[in-house]
């Protein structure tokens, strides 16, 4: 059987500043969207709704001459609405945290413009991988940092980049999804090493 479009409604109120140096930003949000799943006569329907409420705060700018941030932290409220099934009925939403928060800073060495050094730190709260809500994945922090150089060669300008991701080894499940009964868990990745040269044509 083929299945209606799915539409989402959204409510979102939200401010923002700008001082020019530094600014940042807070909305309030609300999306309803149906949702899916696998009946036990092996049917694909949908029932019901997933219900985000969530509130999200970023920041961004030059905290100093040489230090420039870009961040922010978000809130969630997912639960699953007129599921006709007590087990399901106001329930979490598969995979969605109540709290994740990312925060990533640019240093430009000083005495040196063409080296800066970056940092990120990305954080997932725990999550449910069952609609029932008793398989529970926990939460996981990542942290990256790289390096990029810019250098003149033949006239022109090239960026050399060398980064590490997940610098700590962490394991940790890097998303949680899928639909009651079809669920899927994804390892994240484990430390990597990237390297990369672009030149400006």
């Amino acid at each position: 059987e083929v299945l209606a479009p799915y539409v989402s409604e959204q409510t979102e109120v939200g401010l923002k500043w700008d001082t020019g140096r530094l600014g940042g930003g807070l909305a309030l949000f609300s999306t309803e969207r149906p949702r899916s799943l696998l009946t036990p006569t092996n049917v694909f329907t949908s029932s019901g709704e997933d219900r985000h409420r969530g509130v999200e705060l970023t920041a961004f700018g030059e905290a100093t001459r040489h230090l420039r941030v870009l961040g922010g932290v978000t809130w969630l409220d997912a639960e699953q609405t007129s599921t006709g099934v007590a087990a399901t009925e106001g329930k979490r939403v598969i995979g969605v945290p109540r709290f994740q928060a990312t925060i990533g800073a640019d240093w430009t060495v000083p005495g040196v413009p063409q080296l800066v050094l970056d940092a990120r730190v990305i954080h997932t709260g725990s999550r449910y991988a069952n609609a029932a809500n008793t398989l529970d994945v926990p939460g996981w922090t990542r942290l990256d940092l790289g390096v990029r150089y810019l250098a003149q060669l033949g006239g022109r300008v090239v960026t050399l980049r060398a980064r590490v991701d997940n610098v700590t080894d962490a394991d940790h499940w890097s998303s949680v999804g899928g639909f009651p009964g079809q669920g899927y868990l994804v390892a994240g990745a484990p430390r990597t090493f990237l390297f990369s040269a672009s030149v400006d044509l």
